[in-house]
């Protein structure tokens, strides 16, 4: 027999030991924890909840023998965090960070995430809503924004979001101040601070930690029960006589399934960070309370939030449907969209099928496509209230470049000269509808699974008839996958959603 087979068989037998590793168990211990556990944080490095998750993972060394990895998935406000972590298995080895943002995110998104999907096992901070001016404005107390607000000309109050905790901060203070006021919204914490530090607006509603260093920047007031021991002359709404609290919640979830042992153990590794000096700390020099509550305290604290966050939602018109219900069936219209194009291309041809380019084809299908994507955008209904982006300027943007892409390519090849392809379309279109199967069935059945079948798949389709080569290449890629991403980056592959 030759080399090359024992090394296809020794491929083969490894792939079929990684297979049994990852979906039986087969090998694993049964302790927990058996390796690090990923903290899932949906912002950038140097947020206040990737801070926090740094400093719980430091800690936490002190208390447990498991590694804690910080892994940032930025995007969609915190749906891009939520779905990875849905994704992966729920076996224990991965955290989401959560924060009181969450609750707006899947209302105002209408995302397919479900705070039901995730099981919420320990709050750790409270940092208290604050009211910040420059203080060239001279606000000492509430009622100096109250008496300004009195004037002819509106307040704008400014913060980073639409329908954001900030934002429904503002709306709850105008409530209780009686201040009739316009929000502005900066888009993110950094520039609605670059906005107050030019004095463009009365009011800034942010976090304590937002004026830190900024010396010509005054909380008015902070809306918790207590005054923060870091910030003594910090006045609360209470104090100043207006019955306001309103916190940003920081703390850590599992997606709902995990073993209980799990459960356990990280709760009792959180309250033991909790209790560490190190993290009174970190508390005092971040402008936040420290306020743990473990599972049943922290769920029906969500519950009682989230009716809280639809009332006010409501109240400032986010919550509605933004899309349209189409006159006629989707799928008719792209029907009816492709067959005027192919009739089109078959009239420049002089209707004769044979004449049409594989190029043509191609050109027509992603016109096709983009005429189609362009009339859903037609169906986004954004009230003028509504002060947001309109979400149809970037897929517009996308979908002209790819219909003038179309058109140059309809036109080149329609001026080739070249009379025989080298290449076969139907080859072509079949690794790419592949293509699609594949990146669709990886959701279902898992990475390990497809893959293999896909490259084997490809090469076949290209021609290629070793076998055993095949083989090495289409299984020691997968083996190499898991080693570099799973082992070496800490980057959980899909394992499909039959599996999780």
């Amino acid at each position: 027999m030759k080399v090359i087979n024992y090394i296809l068989g020794i491929v083969l037998i490894s792939y079929l030991v990684l297979l049994g590793y990852l979906y039986l168990g087969i090998g694993q211990k049964d302790t927990y924890p058996a390796k690090p556990i990923s903290i899932v944080i949906h912002s950038k490095p140097g947020s206040a909840i990737d801070f926090m998750a740094r400093k719980v993972a430091e800690i936490a060394r002190k208390h447990s023998d498991a590694a804690f990895v910080v892994e940032n998935r930025s995007g969609t406000q915190g749906l891009v965090a939520m779905q990875h972590v849905l994704d992966m298995k729920a076996d224990g080895y991965t955290l989401l960070g959560v924060t009181k943002s969450f609750l707006s995110t899947v209302m105002v998104n209408k995302s397919k995430v479900s705070l039901n999907d995730f099981l919420f096992i320990a709050n750790m901070v409270s940092d208290p809503e604050a009211l910040i001016s420059n203080n060239e404005r001279g606000f000492k107390s509430l009622d100096d924004i109250i008496r300004d607000s009195q004037r002819e000309e509106k307040q704008i109050w400014i913060g980073p979001g639409t329908g954001s905790r900030d934002h429904i901060m503002a709306l709850k203070t105008w409530e209780t101040l009686g201040v009739d006021a316009n929000w502005i919204d900066y888009k993110s914490g950094p520039q609605s601070i670059l906005a107050m530090l030019r004095d463009e607006s009365a009011v800034y509603v942010g976090n304590p930690a937002d004026t830190k260093g900024k010396s010509n920047l005054d909380i008015i007031s902070i809306a918790s029960e207590k005054r923060l021991s870091s910030l003594p002359n910090v006045p609360t709404f209470m104090e100043q006589g207006y019955d306001l609290n309103e916190s940003m919640w920081r703390g850590f979830a599992f997606k709902k399934g995990v073993p209980e042992k799990a459960v356990v153990y990280i709760t009792d590794v959180l309250q033991k960070v909790v209790n560490d000096k190190e993290w009174e700390e970190y508390c005092n020099e971040t402008y936040v309370f420290s306020n743990f509550e473990k599972q049943d305290e922290f769920t029906n604290r969500i519950a009682q939030e989230t009716e809280e966050t639809i009332f006010y939602l409501n109240k400032a018109g986010l919550l509605v449907t933004y899309v349209k219900e189409s006159p006629i069936h989707l799928l008719l219209v792209l029907i009816i969209i492709l067959s005027i194009i192919f009739l089109l291309i078959l009239s420049v041809n002089k209707f004769k099928i044979g004449n049409i380019t594989y190029d043509q084809l191609l050109a027509a299908g992603i016109f096709g496509f983009s005429g189609f994507f362009f009339y859903q955008t037609l169906l986004f209904d954004i009230p003028e209230t509504a002060n947001i982006t309109s979400p149809t300027l970037i897929p517009r943007i996308w979908i002209i470049t790819l219909a003038i892409l179309s058109i140059i390519l309809f036109f080149r090849s329609k001026a080739s000269t070249s009379k025989k392809e080298n290449h076969s379309p139907k080859i072509v279109l079949i690794i790419i509808l592949f293509l699609f199967a594949y990146l669709i069935s990886m959701q279902w059945v898992g990475y390990f699974f497809t893959t293999p079948i896909f490259i084997l798949a490809t090469m076949y389709l290209l021609k290629y008839r070793k076998v055993p080569i095949m083989g090495i290449v289409a299984f020691g890629f997968v083996l190499f996958s898991y080693l570099i991403f799973n082992k070496l980056l800490n980057i959980d592959l899909p394992m499909g959603w039959w599996f999780v």
